[in-house]
């Protein structure tokens, strides 16, 4: 199966569209586990255990391994290999090179690590993706309005602002490519929507970001979002409960 194929089996197995994300900061883990990349690896594993019935895909942020060497990267290969093939996985690294790099970074992503889709930063242009489309069963998310206060710097400027412009770019790329919009614009995902109808939309941001589930679902790209949840579950002190409550909500 190719991504998209993947996601729609396994939303109706879980019945929502929650991805949780395993951005396990090493600084965060309870006592009980040691603050290193093993215990981010057995803390890893105790969430996706937790949550292997309810998760609709896992997300893994680079970032929380790559901080730890070689033992964090051998600790994010071995988290991908937990979760199994059978759950869709998004390796959220936000590459965004061009040429030979972003081959090798296509390379390391798809084929050594084995992810399922990748985040994608689009502002070198279309070259950034060359490489990752070459992968037929595999899917790319660029970001496209995020939630940061300096997004203003350059996503909105344009005419149509630079994420319509990132969206269209999407919507030409033969439903291989989704688009990555934050919780707290979800006022815009109807405009994105229009833009690139058959997108998924990845939306992080809810809960310690301050988005909500209800702005998400009740617009009309709620049956093509995907939608993140990270930290509020992954930290929280149980974390299947916090889990099964944001499952419920976007089921309902």
């Amino acid at each position: 199966m190719n991504f998209l194929e993947k996601v729609e089996k396994r939303k109706k197995e879980v019945e929502n569209v929650l991805v949780i994300g395993l951005d396990t900061n090493v600084e965060r883990l309870p006592r009980k586990f040691p603050k290193d990349a093993k215990g981010v690896y057995e803390y890893n594993k105790y969430l996706i255990e937790s949550t292997r019935d309810i998760a609709c895909a896992y997300k893994i942020n680079s970032a929380f391994y790559e901080m730890l060497g070689p033992e964090g990267m051998q600790t994010m290969y071995k988290t991908r290999e937990l979760i199994g093939d059978d759950i869709p996985t998004i390796y959220d690294a936000k590459r965004g090179d061009i040429s030979s790099t972003a081959e090798a970074y296509a390379k390391a992503a798809f084929e050594f690590y084995g992810f399922d889709s990748i985040t994608l930063s689009p502002y070198m242009g279309s070259d950034v993706a060359g490489p990752f489309l070459k992968y037929e069963d595999k899917y790319l998310f660029f970001v496209c309005l995020s939630t940061n206060p300096s997004a203003a710097d350059f996503e909105y400027h344009g005419n149509p602002s630079l994420y319509l412009q990132v969206a269209v770019f999407a919507a030409s790329c033969h439903e291989k490519c989704g688009l990555v919009i934050g919780a707290t614009v979800a006022d815009s995902l109807n405009e994105v929507h229009e833009v690139s109808p058959k997108s998924l939309i990845l939306v992080p941001g809810i809960g310690t970001q301050g988005g909500k589930v209800q702005d998400v679902m009740n617009s009309e790209a709620r049956e093509k979002v995907l939608v993140n949840v990270s930290r509020s579950i992954i930290f929280a002190s149980d974390p299947r409960t916090v889990a099964e409550k944001y499952a419920k909500e976007l089921k309902a």
